[in-house]
């Protein structure tokens, strides 16, 4: 495809006139060959998805690729995308602008980038989940919470490396909920959990959580949010005998189990304090600290369950049908 043609199709795919020479590049390299009504077809689905719209303003192809994959989209490795990329650059004879390794500034390596803009991790973006996620909980239950959102979300930067740095943190059920301020006694809870997180054998944990059933008399009760399915009670098991939750891969070595809040909410009101709470879902041999371990995990990021996300894009399946046949140049 021509860049005069893939620009012929943007302003009425994307609804903007301009576009910067990064951006076209790695649009271009995504595209590779095709028709006109197939760049307008992909472009719509691609520019009406936020993370992945933000991620190719940056014109960095691995924001993109991972972008792509968070919205699960079918997509080229990065490396491919670059190999494009500089191979239409040398052909125009232009500079190369995709860059595969996406780094934040040095005075940004405490924050994250959201759709609401940069954030401080501790100071801003930890304390709404919480609030947003749990808010009103024992203070107990809350450092519990603080835990496992800082663990829920540190686990998918280092596996998605480009997410909270060029791809966008996303607030929604489908990954963790912040609020539009954070409560004092959530701030707390984050301040006095400082960085640490639950680790199994050296590893992060998945971190899984849901509201669950409620508890008022030590046992499951009503289940409002229909999540109870997905809570783990592991309290005393170690090992292979710690359940995983059905909410991820069950083969997983991180999938260590899913908090119900409602019931960490119980827990610390009848004395439980947040390392006991977070053991009591998650198994006994749960560790907490500060150090992450070095084991890696290749994953997807990990989801709340169908009743909490929201409906899929119309037309997803058919784009990534469509990328995929146009990344091969339309060969079958």
């Amino acid at each position: 495809m021509t860049r005069a043609a893939l620009l012929a199709a943007w302003p009425e795919t994307t609804g903007r006139d301009v576009v910067g020479a990064a951006e076209l590049q790695a649009v271009a390299a995504l595209l590779g060959e095709g028709s006109v009504e197939d760049a307008r077809a992909l472009l719509f689905e691609l520019y009406r998805r936020p993370l992945t719209a933000a991620a190719l303003e940056t014109g960095n192809a691995r924001a993109v690729v991972e972008a792509l994959g968070w919205e699960d989209a079918a997509a080229p490795t990065a490396e491919e995308v670059f190999a494009r990329a500089a191979l239409e650059a040398r052909s125009l004879g232009e500079p190369l602008h995709v860059e595969l390794d996406s780094v934040a500034p040095e005075e940004q390596r405490d924050r994250v980038l959201t759709v609401d803009g940069w954030m401080l991790f501790e100071e801003d973006y930890l304390p709404r989940v919480v609030t947003g996620e749990n808010g009103h909980a024992h203070p107990e239950a809350l450092k519990a919470q603080a835990i496992a959102a800082r663990t829920y979300v540190l686990r998918a930067m280092r596996d998605h490396k480009a997410l909270g740095r060029t791809v966008p943190i996303i607030n929604s059920q489908k990954f963790q909920v912040y609020a539009r301020s954070a409560f004092a006694s959530c701030v707390a809870a984050v301040a006095d959990t400082r960085g640490i997180l639950a680790r199994y054998q050296g590893s992060l944990i998945l971190g899984n959580y849901v509201a669950g059933a409620l508890w008022t008399t030590g046992k499951p009760g009503a289940d409002p949010t229909h999540t109870e399915r997905w809570v783990t009670y592991n309290e005393g098991k170690t090992g292979r005998f710690v359940q995983p939750t059905r909410l991820s891969d069950t083969r997983r070595a991180d999938n260590r189990g899913c908090m119900g809040q409602n019931c960490a909410d119980w827990l610390a009101r009848n004395g439980r304090r947040c390392p006991e709470i977070l053991r009591f879902f998650y198994g006994a041999d749960l560790e907490l600290g500060a150090s992450v371990g070095t084991s890696s995990t290749t994953s997807t990021p990990p989801t709340k369950p169908a009743a909490e996300r929201s409906d899929p894009i119309p037309g997803l399946a058919a784009a990534a049908a469509v990328f995929q046949w146009l990344f091969r140049g339309g060969v079958p």
